[in-house]
């Protein structure tokens, strides 16, 4: 929320002021410095004459960002300013614009590249509203983060060459390079590059507030210790390169006028449009990666969107003036969490205090050496080179890191568009390597130790166990595309090719975690579909959406007449559909008498066992009639002798979902009989089947009368129980694997 009036009386109070302002104060002095430094990297070489126009630019610009972000922000507390990134880029710029108007009219020059700044700013800060607007600041995540690192490594080596020029004028070049090594120039800039260096390590070890206000001051004091013990004259250092002034009369800050507007060479600066296109997307990503780091320092969520407008509408009336994109900070804008200021005062007086710099203190930067303002850019070049040169190499992958340092050789020898370019291209060639080495099969399960939901016999499941492995089940997940569908071919290649193994002879393939098929993977399951029909092996397709469905039909591969394949609902249709082809093909019996799958469960025999049927009922049942309905009282078992029933679960929205089928030999309704209560589930017959019921006013009979054969209905049931629950565990290891 902004700051109402109502608010701003509130917090006029000493006790919530003085902590604003200190904290204001504090960041003033990082961020006259460090703009400072900016306005040195722009207005070198050919434009080192307008440097007090820069720097009043720059300061001007500073006032305004910091004062419109402090008051629209979503954060109370957070500062903005002019910043690193787009200074780089536009020094980059400047000195192009700089070198193809070479021999021109200063003024045209300097209106040029003021014109490159203020035309960068307006489309950037266009791009900032609008995305704002729409919401679309989440498009952040999906940069691949590489890229991003290669884009700040880059933007570090610049502010680091930068920091060179700045201090000695002299274009860091092969040709050059002897040159920085002369007693006179190396003086120039050794020491700031210790100070940068040094400045440096300390913040990295130590991440006090006060470091580095502290260390600025501490170097001009002991900058000008040194020239009073030397002998060296206000006059001597100006006339050496070693200040920034003097500054001419006038002041700072001198309007873009009119006739600067009409000096502008547009043909000059659309040249450098891919800096510019550089910068749009520098610093739309560095905004956003600004904000979500302070959601962790302030442990709260920020409106990324409305960051972008803030930033957006501040860098739109900065920019008029000429001043660089400016955006949110993090280690300043932490500043006032740090104070536990709980207002928007930090960037209000941060902003006012530049304001005083600009129209009052040229006297006092005019006396600013110039090494500090260098070490000043080197400290903040080499971090952003530390972090992703030095740091990232235990993080990153080592393709990841890789990138990082083509990016960087690539942004030195052709420039940033092109970095952008190939880095996407990397960043998405490795995707789909990495990908690619990924398996589109989540599992790759046999059918001998995978079985389907049916409740089967002992004599079936005995088969199942021995001839199964004749089953191959692959549960497919993920978007398949080239890459990961060879590893589903090599997959059953391996499979078929297994000496030792039972020849296969169905594949299983589950669709339930795919997300998408592309058109090659459409291709590689058709070469799967000439593999298996090559091998007489039939195809079972299972949980197929209707957009997968689809891009199989579309590419051939479902026809009415094929009967090399079948289409099953689910997982558990299609296992259960293979293993009765299975037990068809081994001629198992389709009639399994209750008394002889009992004995089956036992060790030993029990003569006299078939005096059960004289206690059970034989019952005869239509397909579609009901043995159990949900929700009904359990007082009642089944033997299945022959036929085909189905457990269904009906949920509270009416839906139905098919549990298990439960076929000849089976049993049914057990785990109810014994806990008693309501039927969980329902059970209806598929085709007529005959059943035996035990209810259990006749196990208490049977109890009564021959206790023996109850104790060995007892254990068989308890056989069975322990067995589903030993299936179930087992294929839930399965699917962990």
């Amino acid at each position: 929320m902004t700051m109402s009036i109502a608010n701003l009386k509130k917090n006029l109070r000493p006790s919530v002021l003085l902590p604003g302002f200190t904290a204001g104060l504090i960041n003033a002095i990082i961020m006259i410095s460090v703009e400072l430094s900016f306005a040195a990297l722009i207005f070198s070489g050919d434009l080192q004459q307008f440097l007090p126009r820069g720097i009043g630019i720059l300061l001007l610009g500073t006032f305004i960002i910091s004062i419109v972000i402090s008051l629209v922000s979503s954060l109370v507390g957070m500062v903005g300013l002019p910043q690193d990134t787009p200074a780089a880029l536009m020094a980059l710029s400047a000195a192009g614009i700089a070198a193809t108007l070479k021999g021109q009219n200063p003024e045209v020059i300097y209106s040029t590249a003021v014109g490159a700044i203020i035309f960068s700013s307006l489309l950037t800060a266009l791009l900032f509203i609008l995305l704002g607007w729409f919401k679309a600041s989440a498009f952040v995540r999906y940069i691949p983060y590489p890229v991003v690192g290669g884009f700040l490594a880059g933007t570090g080596y610049l502010l680091s060459k930068g920091a060179l020029g700045v201090m000695v004028d002299i274009p860091l070049t092969f040709a050059t390079l002897p040159d920085f090594f002369t007693a006179d120039v190396l003086w120039r800039w050794l020491p700031g590059i210790l100070f940068g260096a040094t400045l440096y390590l300390i913040l990295r070890r130590y991440n006090h507030f006060l470091i580095m206000p502290g260390a600025v001051i501490a170097a001009i004091v002991l900058f000008y210790i040194y020239t009073f013990f030397a002998g060296i004259s206000l006059q001597q250092a100006s006339a050496s390169g070693w200040l920034l002034g003097p500054f001419p009369a006038g002041g700072l800050f001198k309007p873009f006028t009119l006739d600067n507007l009409k000096m502008i060479q547009w043909g000059a600066i659309f040249t450098h449009f891919d800096t510019f296109a550089t910068l749009f997307g520098l610093s739309v990503i560095s905004l956003l990666l600004n904000a979500s780091g302070l959601e962790v320092i302030y442990k709260k969520d920020i409106n990324l969107d409305r960051e972008l407008l803030s930033a957006g509408g501040a860098t739109l009336i900065g920019g008029l003036f000429g001043c660089i994109v400016g955006y949110q900070t993090l280690g300043l804008s932490a500043l006032a969490k740090r104070f536990d200021v709980n207002n928007r005062l930090v960037g209000v007086f941060t902003g006012i205090l530049c304001g005083l710099a600009l129209f009052f203190g040229a006297s006092v930067l005019s006396y600013f050496p110039k090494m500090v303002l260098g070490g000043m850019l080197f400290m903040l070049g080499i971090s952003f080179l530390a972090e992703w040169l030095v740091d990232s190499y235990k993080l990153l992958p080592r393709m990841d890191y890789i990138l990082i340092w083509i990016m960087l050789i690539i942004i030195e020898l052709f420039g940033f568009l092109e970095a952008i370019g190939a880095g996407v291209v990397i960043a998405a060639l490795l995707f789909v390597i990495s990908y690619g080495n990924v398996s589109g099969v989540k599992n790759a399960l046999s059918g001998d130790s995978f079985h389907s939901q049916a409740a089967r016999s002992k004599k079936h499941k005995n088969v199942l166990i021995k001839k199964g492995g004749q089953i191959h089940i692959l549960r497919l997940h993920g978007y398949i595309f080239f890459g990961s569908i060879q590893h589903m071919l090599q997959n059953v290649r391996e499979r078929m090719s297994l000496k030792d193994a039972l020849p296969l002879k169905y594949l299983v393939l589950d669709f339930k975690s795919v997300t998408r098929l592309d058109s090659s993977a459409v291709f590689g399951i058709t070469r799967l579909k000439q593999l298996t029909e090559a091998g007489n092996i039939t195809m079972t397709w299972t949980n197929l959406s209707d957009e997968v469905h689809r891009q199989l039909e579309y590419g051939g591969l479902l026809q009415n007449q094929d009967d090399t394949f079948s289409i099953q609902p689910t997982l558990d249709y299609g296992v259960e559909w293979c293993e009765n082809k299975l037990l068809a093909k081994e001629s198992t019996e389709n009639k399994v008498d209750f008394i002889d799958n009992i004995l089956a469960y036992m060790s030993y025999s029990f003569p006299g066992l078939n005096r059960v049927k004289q206690y059970i009922q034989e019952e005869v049942i239509q397909a579609g009639e009901y043995l159990i309905k949900q929700g009904d009282t359990s007082n009642d078992l089944f033997f299945i002798e022959s036929g085909l029933v189905s457990v269904e679960f009906e949920a509270s929205n009416g839906r139905k979902e098919r549990l298990r089928s439960v076929q000849n030999g089976a049993t049914v309704g057990e785990v109810a009989f014994y806990l008693g209560g309501a039927r969980s589930a329902s059970v209806k017959a598929e085709r007529p089947s005959v059943v035996y019921r035990l209810t259990t006013n006749t196990l208490i009979k049977i109890q009564r009368e021959d206790p023996a054969l109850a104790s060995l209905l007892h254990e068989w049931l308890g056989h069975l129980l322990a067995e589903r629950l030993a299936d179930n565990n087992r294929m839930i290891e399965l699917l962990l694997e």
